[in-house]
């Protein structure tokens, strides 16, 4: 569906007021509930995304472009004082309001309770049982030599994660010739926390990986804005592989990534994570802003997130990602082409958000190898 600037400005100012009032209401953090009472009462605080697509009447899709609302949870209109109404229409263009859960960034980010983290990564059957796969993919988890992407990395302080693909700095002062890893802040930098040399491990420290799976250093990231007030455009940093580790420069169970491509509404995607394995699915949005839960022991740390894709999974697959699954490089189902870096999604993993791959290359200033 082609986005008009009108569509554009009406998100924009959709979003700049029921995103605030949901950052105050807690809407990142915020669970369904059974009481209508306490629905009600938290009902003009619960929008916790904001995206642009074709409007859905009656469960199927039509071909009107709307701004889609997602809220924690849809309430009656004839229970809701007239002051938490959303609107139903903004400047001559509709609305949507979509019940779904808020999304957190997949992966736990401390090595806190690492036996409920591990029960709660196990792999998707769905994903592995649905899709024949190579070795690689059995041992996702595991550590491989030569590294390659779609597998089990983290920082040595992190729980777990995905190394999305391989690349090198385009800046100037980097030379050139040095193979870079790919995946989140909250994976490679630890929420920003991250020094340059830190170690990167391969695999991840809740799949067990130790000093002797370093297999990289920390090199940069671009800072999260963690106040949910100040906007972030990508999740992402890279590092630089030690010398003599060796790789495969591909995608375990898709292949070589062989150039680039703007995700649009309707594509169809493909990705391989550290918990899921392969995953397919659809692009429901290409321009959606979101508050996301960032750190699992500290509520008051939300990205507002702006201009994300949203992902839904494709019949068989029932996640799109699980925690575990962040950095997964996000790739275009009819050819090799890159289209997301992969970050976040609910527990059900019912749907994911990625950053567009051209906003991730242009602010980390790398390309893909």
């Amino acid at each position: 569906m082609p986005i008009s600037s009108d569509l554009i400005q009406a998100k924009q100012v959709l979003s700049a007021r029921l995103l605030a009032a949901g950052l105050r209401g807690g809407a990142s953090w915020r669970p369904r509930t059974l009481s209508v009472t306490a629905a009600v009462a938290s009902s003009g605080r619960n929008v916790h995304a904001v995206g642009i697509g074709t409007k859905i009447t009656e469960g199927r899709t039509t071909s009107i472009p709307c701004i889609r609302i997602y809220v924690t949870q849809k309430i009656a209109l004839s229970l809701l004082p007239q002051r938490d109404q959303l609107p139903q229409s903004i400047d001559g263009i509709p609305t949507d309001v979509i019940e779904a859960p808020p999304a957190s960034a997949a992966s736990k980010r401390t090595r806190k309770k690492v036996a409920t983290a591990a029960a709660n990564s196990s792999p998707a059957a769905v994903s592995s049982a649905a899709i024949a796969g190579p070795a690689c993919t059995e041992q996702r988890q595991a550590r491989q030599r030569p590294v390659m992407a779609g597998i089990s990395t983290a920082h040595h302080d992190v729980t777990a994660g995905t190394l999305g693909y391989f690349c090198r700095s385009t800046r100037h002062s980097d030379d050139p010739s040095q193979v870079c890893v790919l995946s989140n802040n909250h994976i490679y930098s630890n929420l920003n926390r991250a020094v340059a040399g830190d170690p990167l491990y391969q695999q991840s420290p809740l799949d067990g990986g130790i000093a002797t799976d370093h297999f990289a250093n920390f090199l940069r990231t671009v800072p999260l804005q963690l106040d949910g007030t100040n906007p972030n455009r990508v999740d992402a940093a890279v590092g630089s592989l030690l010398p003599g580790i060796p790789v495969d420069l591909q995608v375990c169970t898709i292949g070589k990534i062989t150039g680039t491509a703007r995700a649009v509404e309707n594509m169809q995607i493909r990705k391989h994570g550290r918990t899921t394995g392969y995953a397919e699915g659809t692009v429901s949005d290409e321009l959606i802003d979101a508050l996301v839960a960032m750190d699992p022991d500290d509520s008051n740390k939300v990205g507002l997130f702006q201009n994300q894709m949203r992902l839904v999974p494709a019949t068989p697959f029932t996640a799109i990602g699980l925690g575990g699954d962040s950095g997964s490089l996000v790739v275009n189902k009819s050819a090799s082409e890159a289209v997301g870096l992969y970050f976040a999604n609910p527990s059900t993993g019912e749907y994911g958000y990625a950053s567009h791959i051209a906003d991730v290359l242009a602010d980390l200033e790398i390309e893909l190898l």
